[in-house]
């Protein structure tokens, strides 16, 4: 433990910095710790003539504080030799103060849930009435209020595309990838917003969004596999089809896929499975039922 006086005056710093910021608990936890390296080390002469001026005011700054005058009801003030009582009762204040705030915590975001739910079903009723304009009120409070909420851009947007307002539906999907680029779900979503809206090129680009962040996935590399097919990039087709193989070697589609891309690039629809393969100078055209 570091009792040195730089350490002390860190610490009584750091209590008034909170104090300043309006974080009483945090500035009560700072200055028990200052108490209790005062009390436990040895600082003498200069140095401790300004530490017990620093702690004298930061202690009466902490108890003049309206929220702590209940818990200090007579007062009290810093006493040289008695740090460590005074800073064992500022960490039983200070843990009294967590539990009260933990539990108002609680409550506030219970009651926050509550009013989401609320608002996300409103929100739903208009949207099954026909009222979109209702319905964008409704998710933009609930977006106000629980902006933060795991997933809830990506819920909001899946329900503008179950209700066929594709623009709303782009704009909340790419809003939940913005804030949290980690979630899967709003990425395959998206890409079937782009479909609909007849935007191959940019629900392709979301597939292989989602591939870089998440890796190989079987219906993502499956699609972009049958989208290089059409344009006849035969080595994309072939990579992407493989990547499903890896996953599912079974899956129809990509066999057939990969036969298909094989035969051009190699002339052998099963040259791919070969490591030794080596390209044809002349694919031979197939055509496969897919």
């Amino acid at each position: 433990m570091d009792t040195s006086p730089k350490n002390v005056r860190e610490h009584i710093a750091r209590s008034k910095f909170f104090l300043q910021r309006k974080d009483i608990l945090k500035s009560l936890k700072s200055l028990a710790l200052a108490l209790e390296l005062l009390g436990s080390g040895q600082i003498f002469g200069r140095e401790r003539i300004e530490i017990d001026v620093l702690m004298e005011e930061a202690v009466r700054l902490v108890v003049e504080q309206e929220g702590l005058k209940a818990a200090f009801p007579a007062g009290t003030a810093y006493k040289k030799g008695k740090e460590r009582e005074l800073s064992a009762l500022f960490s039983r204040v200070a843990t009294a103060l967590e539990a009260v705030f933990g539990r108002a915590r609680k409550e506030e975001r219970r009651k926050q849930l509550a009013e989401l739910d609320e608002l996300i079903l409103a929100g739903q009723a208009e949207l099954d009435q026909g009222q979109p304009m209702e319905a964008r009120k409704h998710f933009r409070r609930a977006v106000e209020i629980c902006g933060d909420e795991p997933g809830l851009y990506a819920d909001l947007g899946n329900r503008f595309f179950l209700a066929g307002l594709l623009a709303e539906a782009v704009e909340y999907l790419l809003k939940n990838i913005e804030v949290a680029p980690g979630e899967l779900r709003p990425y395959p979503l998206l890409a079937q917003c782009y479909d609909s809206l007849g935007d191959a090129d940019k629900a392709e680009d979301i597939v292989r969004a989602a591939l870089r962040r998440f890796g190989p996935m079987e219906a993502m590399n499956l699609r972009l596999a049958k989208g290089a097919l059409e344009r006849r990039n035969w080595g994309e087709a072939l990579t992407n089809a493989q990547a499903v193989l890896k996953l599912n070697a079974t899956n129809q589609e990509a066999l057939k896929l990969a036969a298909t891309a094989s035969q051009h690039i190699y002339g052998d629809p099963l040259a791919y499975q070969r490591e030794d393969a080596r390209p044809s100078r002349e694919g031979v055209e197939v055509k496969l039922d897919l």
